[in-house]
């Protein structure tokens, strides 16, 4: 990288915007040694770019690494839909712009107990649980993680978390927010109403209990935070993992 300072390894902590492709992460990153004067930050995957890359799902397409969209025109990641606005692996033959966390997302992700296995897909072959379309925007169809019952898209999923995070939801401010109740319940309802699960949380109220069906819910939420944003805040996982445990 061109930053002129060294940078040095973080555990995760607070979100971040990635100094080299703008996107919001939370998990493990590389920040400015001279953090005093410095918030140059970087995800794991853009501190260590790889020169060259390959990606099954474009098997004609050879990308290459590039600190800042090539050409005039606007350019959007063909993973998740969303802008390129800073690094980017590029393929100059086919055209295609991939982020370079989105390049790096996980064909195939399992939680610990092997109760919710999600999968990587380019075709969307039913609607997304949260815009209840096939297509992020356009003619661009995204890719998506998927179950046997669900689809869920990464862009669907990375303006859910933006969304909250900009209204409060992972504030590191709150020491207790792994002990009371009033944060238990707010991260609960993100979780269960972000996979489409009111009627679910209202019954678990009335029975003072989670039911399965939102513990999978939970689970899922969980797996597909990790693997767009890597891992998440520890208070978070804390919540999450006491909810799915009950």
């Amino acid at each position: 990288m061109d930053h002129k300072h060294l940078l040095r390894q973080k555990p995760p902590g607070a979100p971040f915007t990635c100094s080299g492709c703008r996107q919001l992460g939370f998990g493990s990153n590389y920040h400015c040694q001279n953090s005093s004067h410095c918030n140059y930050v970087l995800h794991g995957e853009c501190a260590y770019p790889d020169p060259y890359a390959f990606h099954p799902f474009f098997e004609k397409s050879y990308f290459e690494f590039h600190k800042k969209p090539p050409g005039d025109r606007e350019r959007y990641c063909d993973a998740c839909g969303k802008d390129i606005l800073g690094f980017v692996y590029h393929c100059s033959r086919t055209g295609y712009d991939l982020h370079p966390c989105c390049l790096k997302l996980k064909n195939s992700i399992t939680d610990e107990s092997g109760t919710v296995t999600l999968k990587l897909s380019k075709k969307v072959d039913s609607k997304c649980v949260k815009c209840k379309h096939r297509s992020v925007v356009g003619n661009v169809k995204g890719w998506c993680y998927y179950d046997r019952n669900s689809c869920y898209h990464v862009s669907c999923f990375k303006d859910l978390i933006v969304e909250n995070w900009r209204r409060g939801y992972f504030s590191q401010g709150d020491t207790s927010i792994a002990t009371t109740n009033s944060s238990n319940d707010r991260e609960t309802q993100l979780a269960l109403t972000s996979m489409e699960m009111d009627q679910s949380l209202r019954i678990s109220r009335r029975a003072r209990t989670i039911s399965k069906y939102a513990k999978i819910a939970i689970l899922v939420f969980k797996l597909i935070f990790s693997a767009i944003f890597g891992n998440p805040i520890s208070a978070f996982v804390a919540i999450l993992e006491a909810l799915a445990s009950n």
